[in-house]
């Protein structure tokens, strides 16, 4: 190769490099567009405490509700809330559906892979309901890993995949639904000897005396999964997941995460008429 070709070709490829890192450059920061736009576009699946729809009002509440009300009012834009299904919701952020998952994402590896966790401002534990006249059956977790035993979960949830990768010789009953405590109503008929959701929502909806008479909770001094739960982002976009991590410090430092939390914890069980 002649020295006057080597030249030339170094060129192009010093060329090409600065095409790529200006369009990069100049691709703006979803912090930039929602500003521009004035609109706050958050994905949200129903899951309490974190974020439900009142059925008789189509009213959102829950803690990550208010938090990203919150966030949308300090940043003086309208908040769009963008109702989607587990399944869907990572790759509704990806596609652009919604500048963010405003829901409760708990975390796992696979999700991780596809979309980019914001710190995370709470932690769920996971556990399991059963028919009262099974829970004798059922002494520790491991008791779940049984070809005989059918666990229902949300499909695309965090406990579908702590189904999948702790129980694995159980049969997963994955189904799509709207409000995650549909799953119970598999329990109930028999078509599922479990249901796995988070501890808390368990507790809330055993507290409603016609769920309680016939459910129980399978393991009620033990979670056999506990994972953070935060926002997400799309990957390649360094200064809006910046921004999303100084409000969650903020809200911690503040007090206002916790306190929220406690409060829907005390006062807002969904599930009571």
């Amino acid at each position: 190769m002649s020295r006057p070709f080597r030249r030339a070709l170094a060129w192009i490829v010093i060329a090409g490099f600065a095409a790529v890192s200006s369009a990069v450059a100049q691709t703006p920061s979803t912090l930039e567009r929602v500003k521009s736009a004035g609109v706050l576009r958050a994905c949200f699946a129903q899951i309490s405490p974190e974020a439900y729809k009142d059925a008789r009002t189509g009213e959102w509440h829950g803690v990550f509700v208010e938090l990203t009300k919150e966030l949308a009012d300090w940043m003086r834009v309208k908040m769009e809330i963008v109702e989607v299904q587990w399944p869907t919701i990572v790759p509704s952020l990806r596609r652009g559906d919604c500048d963010m998952v405003g829901g409760s994402l708990v975390y796992n590896a696979p999700r991780a892979m596809e979309v980019a966790y914001v710190r995370p401002m709470w932690a769920k534990g996971v556990n399991a309901i059963v028919r009262r006249a099974d829970a004798e059956r059922f002494k520790r977790p491991v008791d779940l890993n049984s070809p005989d035993v059918t666990l229902a979960v949300v499909a695309g949830s965090s406990e579908n995949e702590v189904a999948r990768r702790q129980f694995p010789r159980a049969r997963i009953l994955a189904l799509q639904v709207q409000s995650n405590i549909q799953i119970m109503e598999s329990v109930r008929r028999g078509d599922a000897t479990a249901a796995l959701l988070p501890t808390l929502t368990l507790r809330w909806w055993l507290a409603v005396p016609e769920n309680g008479s016939w459910g129980a909770l399978a393991f009620p001094n033990t979670e056999f999964a506990s994972a953070p739960n935060a926002w997400a982002v799309r990957y390649g976009d360094p200064d809006w997941a910046r921004f999303l991590d100084g409000f969650v410090s903020w809200a911690e430092a503040s007090g206002l995460s916790a306190r929220l939390y406690d409060e829907y914890l005390e006062r807002a069980n969904p599930y009571r008429k």
